[in-house]
């Protein structure tokens, strides 16, 4: 789902035009969607591979790269989640100041180069790889490197707990003028395109607060040296899929044109590549 699903949204979005948002915020969803698919390769794809074997069975030099590569899908997705956010509450404030293009793809271009300070971080101080059964993953050993925790920290503190408390706050802020809009212009074609805009990001901001709570939480305790039941460890991790693949389907519910599109692919497919023509 995490491969196909959002490769989806990239091609349907591109070549059909198939999700019904701004052009800004198509450009940050692709950026989210390539973001998942890097998170799909580097670690649910192995570690689906290792569940079925019984034993890793990639080699060191897949172990390594997935150890290394970890740390940039999940701040690319909660960096590019908060400018989202932090886009529409723009919109809705200065609604006659737009944004360009240019500027979408400048803040993507930061957004992959700020992401992968965690990487850097990791081979700047030599770091190794270990593969940890319990969980099925390849670890750099940069968690246990005592010179490179201050820094490690604050990058991991950065990347991610400050965009949780953001796009929380800017949720609260985006539910709260819906809610006002729908009352105010019920009518109005417009202000429903753009409450549907609204309610997109809301669920997609939703998902991945929820899904990644429990492993910020688990993983800040255990940088503080406060045990954490394996079972509650193993269980914030795989929440993490839910983000991963639950965005395709949160756009096929709440976005009509993408919902068609994948009805209709579903249909090709089940007549057995006979096209079947349907608008969009």
């Amino acid at each position: 789902m995490g491969l196909i699903g959002n490769g989806l949204v990239v091609y349907s979005s591109i070549r059909y035009n198939a999700i019904q948002l701004d052009r800004i915020s198509i450009v940050l969803v692709r950026n989210l969607a390539m973001a998942d698919m890097l998170y799909t390769l580097v670690t649910v794809v192995p570690l689906t591979i290792t569940y079925f074997a019984r034993r890793y069975i990639l080699g060191d030099i897949y172990c390594f790269i997935s150890a290394h590569l970890a740390f940039i899908p999940g701040a690319v997705n909660s960096l590019t989640v908060l400018t989202i956010t932090a886009y529409r509450l723009r919109v809705i404030t200065f609604p006659l100041h737009g944004v360009s293009r240019k500027s979408a793809h400048l803040a993507i271009v930061l957004i992959w180069i700020f992401s992968m300070a965690g990487t850097v971080i990791s081979l700047g101080y030599k770091s190794n790889f270990v593969f940890v059964p319990s969980t099925a993953r390849c670890l750099t050993t940069v968690y246990v490197n005592q010179a490179a925790a201050p820094l490690f920290g604050a990058v991991f503190i950065s990347q991610t707990v400050v965009p949780i408390v953001l796009i929380t706050v800017f949720n609260l802020v985006l539910l709260l003028v819906a809610y006002r809009q729908k009352k105010r212009h019920m009518h109005s074609t417009n202000r429903k395109v753009n409450l549907k805009g609204l309610i997109t990001i809301f669920f997609l901001s939703g998902l991945f607060i929820c899904s990644l709570t429990p492993f910020v939480i688990f993983t800040y305790l255990k940088t503080k040296g406060i045990k954490v039941p394996p079972a509650l460890d193993l269980m914030a991790f795989h929440f993490i899929f839910l983000n991963v693949g639950g965005n395709p389907i949160l756009y096929t519910i709440t976005n009509r044109r993408f919902g068609k599109y994948v009805k209709d692919l579903a249909r090709r497919i089940a007549f057995c590549g006979i096209k079947v023509e349907r608008k969009l």
